[in-house]
């Protein structure tokens, strides 16, 4: 079994102690291989039972070997550059690093101009990108704010035009269709005049959310898949409720969160050995009350510390919403 680190010293709190480390990484592995997750995109199921896993077709289950999963986690690199357009832009994640980026996404704003709370634009788009190019404080860009006023079924491609052209740091997006994903990938190629040249400073970071509970649709596979190919870095991000959609104590969410992240993470590491991760989360409580999911939430944060010492367990570089 592959040695991962307890070195705790990057975190000024600690959630887990390193038994709890040791032991939701054994509890991942046991959920991983008996019960699996369920994948869906025939593409994604041939390549999991190409290299071992245990693939059921009729009902998209998906059960791995463990080895498969820790040569996965030994793959990713423990740094990556996340490149800016403008070099000076380039932010090195990893280790006792710490960046940050924006939240993301609003769908209402403030009008800073008339005050009156209206839905977002792509406008409002481009403006909020050229603010945050500007912040010394936001290393890396995501869509702060939906293009509203555009067509849904493109609206993630208008969304990256105006990010794209405001933006001289990392941009981080995760689209709708596989067909959108690589009129994105083709635009960023562009800019950097190919796809080689982008392969070797990729100036754009894939999302993939699985959807808890331990499932990843057609989509999401899709996005991991292609972005692998191209050697793009990949946050694969889970969005857990606690009590709603995993389980309500802190423990058991974040072993379904763990299952979720590392059964992206072994696609795309079978795919491009080596590929850049970001090992992501929001996840947070479920109001009870009103079915909501609270971001300023304690819990929200007490998970947050647990993904980033999961995260430094495993020796990837993480990406924490909320904090």
């Amino acid at each position: 079994m592959a040695k991962f680190t307890h070195e705790t010293d990057i975190y000024g709190y600690c959630v887990l102690r390193n038994e709890d480390l040791d032991a939701i990484h054994e509890a991942t592995l046991e959920l991983m291989e008996e019960y699996g997750l369920q994948i869906h995109g025939k593409e994604a199921l041939d390549i999991y039972a190409g290299a071992g896993c245990e693939v059921n077709y009729e009902s998209d289950r998906v059960k791995f070997p463990r080895n498969l999963i820790i040569d996965a986690i030994e793959a990713c690199p423990a740094e990556f550059t996340l490149c800016g357009r403008d070099p000076k832009h380039d932010t090195l994640v990893g280790g006792k690093r710490v960046a940050y980026k924006n939240f993301g996404t609003g769908v209402f704003i403030l009008d800073p101009y008339t005050h009156e709370l209206r839905e977002t634009t792509k406008q409002d788009l481009c403006d909020v990108a050229r603010f945050c190019d500007a912040m010394e404080a936001c290393d890396v860009f995501s869509i702060a704010v939906t293009a509203g006023d555009v067509n849904q079924k493109v609206r993630s491609l208008h969304e990256a035009e105006a990010v794209l052209n405001n933006l001289t740091k990392n941009f981080a997006h995760d689209l709708e269709g596989i067909k959108n994903t690589k009129r994105f990938i083709d635009m960023a190629a562009a800019i950097q005049g190919g796809y080689d040249k982008l392969r070797e400073r990729p100036i754009i970071t894939m999302g993939a959310c699985p959807n808890s509970p331990l499932e990843i649709n057609e989509n999401e596979t899709s996005i991991i898949k292609l972005s692998a190919e191209y050697g793009l870095p990949i946050d694969i991000l889970s969005m857990g409720l606690c009590g709603g959609t995993t389980p309500a104590t802190l423990a058991g969410t974040l072993v379904c969160t763990n299952a979720e992240i590392l059964g992206g993470i072994v696609l795309a590491q079978i795919i491009n050995r080596g590929n850049p991760i970001l090992y992501g989360t929001s996840t947070t409580i479920m109001d009870m009350k009103t079915a909501q999911s609270p971001v300023g939430a304690p819990e929200h944060a007490l998970c947050g510390a647990a993904v980033g010492q999961l995260g430094h367990y495993y020796g990837i570089p993480t990406n924490v919403g909320g904090t």
